[in-house]
């Protein structure tokens, strides 16, 4: 740990952003094709992509969690006690949460009429991650540059 908090190696850093992207970029495909494709023309190969879309999105997102609770015990806690990036790694962990509630919900639905409303959460705050996670990143290099200066050494 040094002054900035508990900064991720470049294998780490590199493992979530992937993994994040394969989660964005699988949530966002199965979103497109769920405008092009009939549900219920099972004929359609479009109807086939969709769910694989769905299959890769959901492997993926499950391994996210998985490296989310990895952050939270190497990442998160020592930031949070150097007091860097808070607001923003609040926002984005609260966001994660929500989504990996709601993409539970989508797959054990409290009741089956609540689902297209669980469904257009989820996507909302999907398209809020994907904006999130660039700016937590722009955010936290923005603070180790000014911390790094020697006008601001402590």
């Amino acid at each position: 740990m040094n002054t900035w908090g508990v900064r991720l190696s470049p294998f780490a850093r590199n493992t979530v952003l992937l993994c994040s992207l394969i989660v964005i970029a699988s949530g966002v495909a199965w979103m497109v094709l769920s405008w092009l494709v009939d549900v219920q023309d099972y004929t359609d190969p479009l109807h086939t992509l969709r769910h694989r879309m769905l299959v890769l999105h959901g492997i993926t997102a499950y391994v996210l969690v998985w490296m989310a609770g990895r952050l939270s015990s190497l990442h998160q806690q020592g930031n949070w006690r150097a007091h860097r990036n808070r607001r923003n790694g609040l926002l984005l962990t609260t966001v994660l949460a929500l989504l990996a509630a709601s993409g539970l919900c989508l797959y054990y639905p409290p009741h089956e009429d609540w689902r297209e409303t669980i469904s257009q959460l989820h996507q909302g705050l999907g398209i809020a991650l994907a904006l999130l996670l660039p700016l937590h990143l722009l955010a936290a290099r923005a603070l180790r540059r000014i911390s790094s200066r020697p006008d601001n050494a402590r």
